[in-house]
């Protein structure tokens, strides 16, 4: 029961801010006038409507886009890791997270594209995670080979992700901004987070970003966390976000979350407390696993919950780390279970094998990949219904 009520949860975050949800919330058609977001156009000022977009949740928002907007779309083109034609608009398949020939393909074909605007034409820009490695053109004097040495080096060295986009803007013709220099037109840039804090400067390595477009962020963990909030509140006591910007080592991440837990627990007879953002991990072996599954076990290790307390741990991508899983969940029961199986969970910690502990105990979240990301979420789930 509990686990089936976990899921009901997570699939409400993650439905509130999957590409279709995002723009069918931001962009509107009546007549001939369009609104994105707080803005109105009438299509009758301008010549030509184009969309372009990049990143992993770009070809779902503009199948969005021209389901809303059909034929007054008039150009455009969109770069994202998906498969599949659009009716309105070019579609190229690029490459994530290396940089790779087709992502200065993609380059070349997206500066083409934006090169024959009309002056007096209007662009609608959709930007996800994932944008960085998918469009790539170096500055003169770095080859591609290069730049995709400098990148992996980048991706192991263990480095946050606002220096490593730091670097990559360096040595980029596309990042921090220097893409919007190619437009001609007046548009609006919307932009999927998949970072903390929704730094703009750090969402694709900010393509559009040097003060010309007006960015507006329309999808991310506190509007996926707000909508969870509102579903969930009638069935427990207490509802509580505790962050959307969780930034921590698996260890003290785990610690942190044990502490709240107690917290509530001795408050509350049933509660449902929320976490989003992003943990990190130290791989150690070559097992198989995540920073999702590796919190997980770490939960289980740190902290066994009463019968009534059962918690998820999944990436909003579907995904996590080499594994082929979205996460984990713990529960009461999961105790007799490893009693009974003799698995020992620290060991699978040390091989950083934290996807074969779960699965060997049916207690993986397995939903394959999302098409949208806004980080992890964590559900802790107290339910006075489970015993």
């Amino acid at each position: 029961m509990s686990r089936k009520k976990l899921e009901e949860i997570y699939f409400h975050a993650l439905n509130k801010v999957k590409a279709g949800s995002i723009i069918k919330d931001n962009i509107s058609l009546k007549k001939d006038v369009v609104r994105i977001v707080d803005k109105k156009y009438n299509l009758n000022n301008f010549s030509k409507l184009y969309i372009y977009g990049i990143g992993k949740a770009a070809f779902a928002m503009a199948k969005e886009c021209e389901a809303i907007l059909g034929d007054k779309i008039s150009d455009g083109l969109i770069i994202s890791t998906s498969k599949g034609d659009l009716k309105y608009l070019k579609h190229f398949t690029s490459t994530h997270p290396i940089v790779s020939k087709k992502s200065e393909e993609a380059a070349n074909l997206l500066l083409e594209d934006i090169k024959k605007q009309k002056d007096d034409g209007l662009f609608i820009f959709l930007l996800s995670g994932g944008a960085s490695a998918m469009v790539e053109k170096p500055i003169e004097g770095i080859s591609l080979n290069d730049f995709s040495k400098i990148s992996r080096a980048l991706l192991t060295s263990g480095i946050d992700i606002k220096a490593l986009n730091s670097i990559r803007k360096s040595i980029s013709q596309i990042k921090g901004g220097k893409l919007a220099n190619y437009f001609k037109c007046d548009g609006e840039v919307l932009v999927l987070s998949d970072v903390i804090g929704d730094d703009l400067n750090t969402i694709g390595s900010a393509p559009m970003l040097n003060g010309k477009f007006e960015h507006h962020i329309i999808g991310n963990n506190k509007i996926a966390l707000k909508e969870v909030k509102k579903f969930i509140k009638k069935d427990v006591e207490k509802v509580k976000i505790i962050t959307t910007s969780l930034d921590k080592t698996s260890k003290k991440a785990s610690l942190y979350i044990t502490k709240k837990i107690k917290q509530y627990d001795e408050k509350y007879d049933s509660f449902c407390l929320l976490f989003a953002g992003e943990t990190t991990t130290k791989v150690k072996a070559d097992g198989i696993g995540g920073r999702n599954q590796e919190l997980a076990l770490r939960l289980l290790i740190e902290n066994r919950p009463n019968k009534n307390i059962s918690i998820l741990c999944a990436g909003s991508d579907g995904i996590d780390g080499n594994s082929d899983s979205t996460g984990a969940f713990i529960d009461y029961d999961i105790y007799e279970k490893i009693k009974d199986s003799k698995l020992n969970p620290r060991k699978y910690l040390k091989n950083s094998d934290s996807n074969s502990f779960f699965k060997k105990l049916g207690y993986d979240f397995t939903i394959g990949i999302t098409g949208t990301n806004v980080m992890d979420f964590i559900i802790v789930l107290k339910d006075k219904n489970n015993g």
